[in-house]
């Protein structure tokens, strides 16, 4: 087989700017290695979505995002935006906080065996959501996610881990904080909700997660039962109640098992349809806030070829 031809998406930005040094071990490693690449640095929100539409339409085999989960959304949306002849093969070197993505797709996150995984070109077909929104200006907009879609609680928190308690925290301790000041301060959603069709109604709600993967944020996870080629979504909701029994709880969204918590229930779909009465109602994905309601989440089945260990 010939060599493959690499292109890297990459953030420099990401880790609250300590990607950087790690981004130009990247770029001495694969020349040092004698790897046919190019890259490019991304230097302001969305653009990696331009530069990988771009790159996965020229001869690349590979077209690699050098982040976090958030770079890696903004990939996945850049290749999704190609003609369906262009490349759609992704790769991945985290080099961001939380690695959600590499996780749930078994992709090394150590960087040298990340590369080594990179370089071996083993491929994967996982599913791709699809989510269609409004953004902050009123606007239009769909991306596409590896992860999950988040609504309620879920923006507040990152909006606070991603601005500064992450930065003087770590991931982990940044993103328990976070969580527990946002939970201190919501009052709870009422969502209408559509899956596949069928009317239901969230009332009270705290937070309600569509996705693939199951690990929500720096360790956080819920069992589901979704695989990442299984053409499913599952939606997990966290009804509202007492602060003292939710944060008992917390502890438990680390070891798997905060669904024998008693207001957190687990459902699963293909296509999820998300409105609200209320016009401040965020949405969160992959790590960042975007937008607000209403949404429409979709699951595209085996829509993206991904390199794997």
């Amino acid at each position: 087989m010939a060599p493959l031809k690499y292109f890297l998406v990459m953030n420099p930005t990401a880790r609250s700017g300590g990607a950087y040094k790690q981004c130009r071990r990247i770029i001495s490693e694969m020349k040092l290695r004698k790897v046919d690449f190019d890259y490019q640095m991304t230097s302001r929100k969305d653009e990696a979505v331009d530069i990988s539409r771009q790159a996965g339409e020229r001869d690349y085999d590979v077209v690699v995002a050098v982040g976090g989960d958030g770079t890696i959304c903004e990939v996945i949306t850049g290749l999704r935006q190609n003609s369906p002849a262009a490349s759609r093969t992704l790769g991945v070197l985290h080099v961001g906080t939380s690695p959600d993505f590499n996780r749930y797709c078994h992709i090394p996150v150590r960087l040298d065996e990340a590369l080594e995984a990179l370089l071996a070109g083993r491929t994967r077909s996982v599913d791709v959501g699809k989510v269609s929104f409004r953004d902050l200006a009123g606007d239009e907009r769909v991306f596409y996610f590896g992860s999950s879609v988040n609504v309620g609680l879920g923006p507040h928190i990152a909006g606070k881990a991603n601005s500064r308690y992450r930065k003087y925290l770590g991931d982990f301790l940044g993103t328990l904080v976070s969580s527990l000041t946002a939970v201190w301060n919501f009052q709870g959603v009422d969502l209408k909700v559509k899956i596949d069709g069928e009317k239901t109604d969230f009332t009270s709600l705290i937070n309600l997660t569509v996705g693939k993967d199951p690990y929500l944020a720096s360790g956080m996870r819920v069992f589901s039962d979704v695989l990442p080629d299984d053409g499913k979504l599952f939606l997990f909701s966290l009804r509202k109640g007492s602060l003292f029994s939710l944060l008992a709880n917390v502890p438990k969204l680390y070891v798997g098992d905060f669904m024998e918590y008693k207001h957190a229930g687990m459902r699963y779909g293909r296509k999820v349809e998300v409105c609200s009465e209320r016009e401040d109602v965020f949405i969160e994905f992959d790590g960042d806030m975007r937008g607000k309601l209403p949404a429409t989440i979709e699951v595209l089945p085996k829509s993206l070829e991904v390199i794997v260990s």
